[in-house]
C-alpha cells in the first residue's frame, strides 16, 4: 500500500514511520519540509521523499492510498501560526489531494486539546460536544471540522491525549526538574490525566486508518488515568530519586511566569512549551478521555505498562546526552 505521512520528521510522525516501514508491505512517502531533519533518522533510505510542505511541494505520488496528516504547530511564537498551519494548511493539503485517484482514507491526529478539559463528566467521550479552551485546542477542533467539510475520501480524527516517548523534547524538562529531586506541583488540587506512550498511539493510528471505519473519532489512551504527582513520581523512582521535594506552585505565580515566558517567546522569537496557552490548560484539575471506543470496535489495547513505557523512555533521554 503506498502511504504519505506528513509531519514524519517529528516526534510522533517518525514513530508512525516505523511502525509502518516494520510491516514491510507498505511504500511509505514523506512529505518533508527540511531534508536535513531526515538524515538524522535511521529510515531515511528506506521512504520516498516529497520535498516541500502543506502548501507547495513536488508532486504528491498518484499512487497514495492512505494519508496520515501530523504536520501541525503545537506551540508558537504568535497564535496567527496556529491558523496558518493547522487550519489553512490542513485546507491546501485537502485540495491537492483531492485530485488523486487512488486514495480511501486521510488520518488525521488530532489532540484532546480540540475536545476541552473535563467540566461535568469524569470521561470525555467522541459523541460529547467540543469545548476548547486554548488557542491551539481552538484551532485544532477547527483543523478537524475542515477535514470533515473538505476531505474528498473518507476520513478518521484520532484525538490524543498527553504522548510521551524516546525523541519527546516537550518532557525532557520535567525529567531533568525531577531528577534533581524536586517535583513542581501547580496549585493544591490534584491534577489528573490521560497519557499514552508513543508506540501505542501510532500502533492505534494504524489501526483506525487501515480499519473500515469512516469518518469517525477515536481517543486512544491508557485505559486509566493518572494523577501528575504520581505520574512524575514513577518517573523519580526510575530516575533513581526514592524521595523527591514536592514544591507547591500558587497558581498567581504560574501565571506570572507563562507571562514572563510568552515575553520571552516574542522577544527572542523561539517558541517554548510553557506559555499562557498552555498555563490556561494547566489550571484545569483533570483532562481525561476514554478509550473504550477504539477497544470495542477495533479491539485495540495498549501494549506497554506505564512503568514500561517511561522507564524506556528514560533510557532513551540518557543514551542520548539528555539526562
Amino acid at each position: 500500500m503506498h502511504i504519505l505521512v506528513t509531519g514524519g520528521t517529528g516526534f510522533v510522525g517518525s514513530h508512525l514511520i516505523r511502525e509502518l516501514l516494520a510491516e514491510k508491505k507498505h511504500r511509505v512517502h514523506a512529505l518533508v519540509r527540511d531534508s536535513g531533519k531526515l538524515k538524522t533518522f535511521e529510515f531515511h533510505d528506506d521512504i520516498s521523499v516529497v520535498h516541500g510542505d502543506l502548501f507547495a511541494s513536488e508532486p504528491l505520488p498518484p499512487a497514495t492510498e492512505v494519508v496520515f496528516h501530523l504536520a501541525a504547530v503545537t506551540k508558537a511564537v504568535s497564535p496567527r501560526e496556529f491558523i496558518r498551519v493547522n487550519q489553512e494548511g490542513t485546507r491546501s493539503l485537502l485540495e491537492r489531494l483531492r485530485p488523486l485517484p487512488a486514495l480511501r482514507k486521510v488520518l488525521l491526529l488530532s489532540s484532546l486539546a480540540a475536545a476541552g478539559p473535563n467540566r461535568q463528566v469524569t470521561r470525555l467521550r467522541e459523541e460529547m460536544p467540543a469545548d476548547p479552551i486554548s488557542l491551539y485546542g481552538k484551532s485544532k477542533l477547527a483543523q478537524e471540522k475542515i477535514l470533515a467539510a473538505h476531505c474528498a475520501a473518507p476520513h478518521v480524527v484520532v484525538r490524543a491525549p498527553v504522548v510521551f516517548g524516546p525523541g519527546d523534547m516537550d518532557m525532557l524538562e520535567a525529567l531533568r526538574i525531577v531528577r534533581r529531586g524536586i517535583l513542581p506541583v501547580l496549585g493544591r488540587k490534584e491534577h489528573w490525566y490521560s497519557v499514552v506512550y508513543v508506540k501505542d498511539l501510532v500502533r492505534g493510528m494504524a489501526a483506525a486508518a487501515f480499519s473500515p471505519c469512516q469518518d469517525e473519532i477515536f481517543y486512544i489512551a491508557n485505559p486509566e488515568p493518572i494523577e501528575w504527582r504520581t505520574f512524575m513520581g514513577l518517573a523519580a523512582r526510575l530516575l533513581g530519586k526514592e524521595k523527591t521535594k514536592r514544591i507547591m506552585i500558587p497558581r498567581i505565580l504560574g501565571r506570572v511566569l507563562a507571562e514572563f515566558s510568552e515575553t520571552r517567546i516574542r522577544t527572542f522569537g523561539k517558541k517554548a512549551i510553557f506559555n499562557r496557552d498552555k498555563f490556561i490548560e494547566m489550571k484545569y484539575p483533570a483532562w481525561v478521555c476514554s478509550s473504550e471506543k477504539i477497544a470495542a470496535r477495533l479491539h485495540f489495547q495498549p501494549r506497554f505498562t506505564l512503568e514500561a513505557a517511561l522507564e524506556e523512555t528514560i533510557g532513551w533521554y540518557c543514551q542520548q546526552g539528555l539526562l
